[in-house]
């Protein structure tokens, strides 16, 4: 058995076992130059975990190095839970949860959840699912906790049955789940079939197809226009606290190869894009631009998720549609999956400890009920 390694490296992308060559692909360029060059509101260094030949990232905050809720705990669990539930249309409900919200914040402050190390966090909103087994994980916590003491351990993309099968073979390990969010997965079901929507959105991509194509680097003013339709989207539209990809990140991603870029024009220029790519057999959707006004009249949302989910087709793989969207999601056929973080601090100040043991009671009491009520 070979002792778990900290990589400060990327390997070549050729080498090594898949999930090397993996994190080579999506985020080697972080490993050798940090976060900030790419996503301006982060500023972290990124290693890499080999435990046994299968590596996975490690996102290093040291407790004030992120504004996005992709590295902060607390902006994921709370300050952007409290900007999402104040778009809630209801008011009553909306008022609830935003009171309730607030009442945590005044118990919890940032600097005791984010002093952290994200393990298996690739820098999108979802990545490869965590593929360690109990045994190796427990190792993994053991090499996290002499290298980084004063640190809490996030671990990414787990499920229910992992948090089961770590507290009943490793209670050592000290990993305790907390309800992250619900994700979707859509499946082509042969000889099934499709809802009434999906049909519908079909036709759409159909309308579509000879303005529908794969993007290059090559084609003139291509970056920017990605950047823009992305800052329209997640930026202008939904929170200052979403990634701020650079230029330099959208070179990278056709400069290595990190994501399928598929775009559709409206009228002779670019109004929609959309992201994907394959890992731990299955197609993962990534980053969505649109242009919001013509992504309403002409459909180029349904119309980009459609073809999602006929490349998904194609290649006999499950369609990971990430979270939100919930209803819409499910109206095409997908079905919820109910994802989870593991979470190890019991090595902490007693603070510190505090504030993560309350907030997951929190949100494994209340997460999984506001979101399937909101349909997120």
């Amino acid at each position: 058995m070979a002792p778990v390694r900290i990589i400060e490296r990327a390997p070549p992308s050729t080498e090594g076992s898949d999930s090397a060559r993996l994190a080579s692909k999506l985020v080697g360029h972080y490993v050798e130059r940090g976060t900030t060059p790419f996503i301006g509101n982060t500023r972290h260094r990124v290693l890499l975990a080999d435990v046994d030949g299968e590596v996975t990232p490690l996102i290093v905050n040291d407790g004030a190095d992120s504004d996005c809720y992709l590295t902060s705990p607390f902006i994921n669990y709370i300050t952007y839970a409290e900007e999402f539930v104040a778009s809630v249309k209801e008011p009553g409900t909306r008022r609830a949860l935003l009171a309730f919200i607030r009442a945590v914040r005044t118990v919890i402050r940032p600097r005791h959840l984010d002093r952290v190390v994200y393990v298996n966090h690739w820098m999108v909103a979802t990545g490869p699912a965590l593929r360690f087994t109990p045994e190796q994980l427990e190792r993994l916590t053991q090499a996290l906790r002499e290298r980084f003491p004063e640190h809490a351990f996030v671990f990414k993309r787990a499920t229910a049955e992992t948090a089961a099968a770590v507290a009943r073979e490793r209670p050592g390990a000290a990993l305790h789940a907390i309800f992250n969010r619900q994700m979707y997965v859509w499946r082509h079901e042969e000889g099934k079939k499709p809802p009434r929507e999906f049909r519908q959105d079909r036709n759409l991509l159909n309308q579509h197809r000879a303005n529908l194509r794969r993007l290059t680097a090559a084609e003139p003013g291509v970056i920017d226009r990605l950047r823009e339709l992305y800052r329209a989207l997640y930026i202008d539209k939904y929170s200052d606290h979403n990634a701020f990809f650079t230029e330099a990140w959208f070179e990278e991603v056709f400069r290595q190869g990190l994501l399928e870029v598929y775009g559709i024009e409206v009228e002779g220029r670019l109004a929609y894009f959309v992201t994907c790519f394959v890992a731990g057999g299955e197609l993962i959707g990534s980053v969505v631009g649109h242009d919001p006004v013509l992504s309403r009249k002409h459909g180029l949302y349904r119309a980009g998720m459609s073809h999602l989910m006929q490349l998904a087709e194609q290649r006999g793989l499950p369609l990971n549609l990430s979270s939100g969207s919930g209803q819409f999601k499910q109206k095409r056929g997908a079905t919820p999956l109910t994802e989870y973080e593991l979470l190890c601090f019991s090595h902490l100040p007693w603070r510190a400890r505090l504030s993560w043991s309350l907030l997951r009671r929190i949100y494994n009491a209340v997460g999984p009920r506001v979101f399937s009520a909101l349909s997120i």
